[in-house]
């Protein structure tokens, strides 16, 4: 418990580090996609590539075909991590019975738990196991190149996440919320001066670069979520081990305190029992 312990605690500052230095990527890119979207249809036009509308669609308000990205550990031992994340997707799978559900499992945990639940309108497309604790963006590139795949080739309506988000060493905030099609907050690009940036000369195309940017997002985003997971395992195991070894402290002195009173008990019996057979003995 104590080597874990110490293992999570060195291990978390490296998570941390990475983590917040992924978030302004991604918020970057959020806007910079935003800035790019409203040129091209400020004239009035719809996009030429019916894939590209699809990142931008707004989903139907009753979807019947979806997907579901469950981020969770690859090992137990880090207290209600697994147990919240694992209530919530069978919660959101049992809420839809009438939704056809495509689900990537990330984390062993989750990719087994999928894969015993015997619900027919769940099915497992993508699994990743054993990324955790060192996901990297390869992790993230491949997600995100199957999250978009089957986002087109399926039709999905939409793609939810559901993910334990850090908040700090000592909680976890769990997220459960839409991330394709984009409901992230759009953003305007000003110049320096404060003036909206207009006519850019874009090569090859802007929906060619719009694209390029979508999948790009796609994938930095889940990084930054993989690396959000990450830190927030740790942190749970650390609070998970160092409550064991506080209860286990706890057990051992109490267990300590009740041999001493058993041994002193039976010194003292066999003391009472010389004493009487001395006695015995004088009579």
């Amino acid at each position: 418990m104590l080597t874990m312990k110490m293992i999570s605690s060195a291990r978390i500052k490296r998570a941390q580090e990475s983590m917040v230095l992924a978030r302004p990527f991604s918020a970057g890119l959020e806007g910079l996609i935003d800035d790019l979207r409203k040129d091209i249809l400020s004239a009035g036009n719809n996009f030429e590539d019916k894939n590209l509308a699809k990142f931008f669609k707004t989903p139907p308000a009753e979807p019947k075909n979806i997907g579901l990205i469950l981020i969770t550990a690859d090992k137990g031992l880090c207290g209600a991590f697994n147990a919240l994340l694992l209530r919530a997707a069978l919660h959101f799978i049992k809420a839809r019975p009438d939704c056809k559900i495509h689900i990537f499992a990330v984390g062993k945990k989750g990719r087994d738990f999928i894969s015993r639940l015997k619900i027919p309108n769940a099915e497992l497309v993508y699994e990743a196991v054993g990324i955790f604790p060192k996901a990297g963006y390869v992790h993230a590139n491949m997600l995100g190149a199957a999250a978009v795949e089957k986002f087109l080739a399926l039709d999905l309506d939409e793609i939810d996440l559901i993910y334990n988000d850090f908040k700090s060493l000592g909680a976890q905030n769990l997220v459960t919320n839409r991330f394709l099609p984009f409901d992230f907050e759009f953003h305007k690009g000003h110049t320096e001066d404060g003036k909206e940036e207009e006519n850019f000369l874009y090569e090859p195309g802007k929906e060619t670069i719009l694209l390029n940017l979508i999948f790009r997002h796609v994938k930095a985003s889940l990084y930054r979520i993989l690396l959000e997971s990450q830190a927030a395992e740790l942190a749970a195991r650390m609070n998970a081990m160092d409550a064991a070894g506080k209860n286990a402290g706890e057990i051992a002195d109490a267990l300590k305190l009740k041999l001493n009173k058993v041994r002193q008990a039976t010194i003292t019996n066999e003391i009472t029992e010389i004493v009487g057979a001395v006695e015995a003995l004088k009579g």
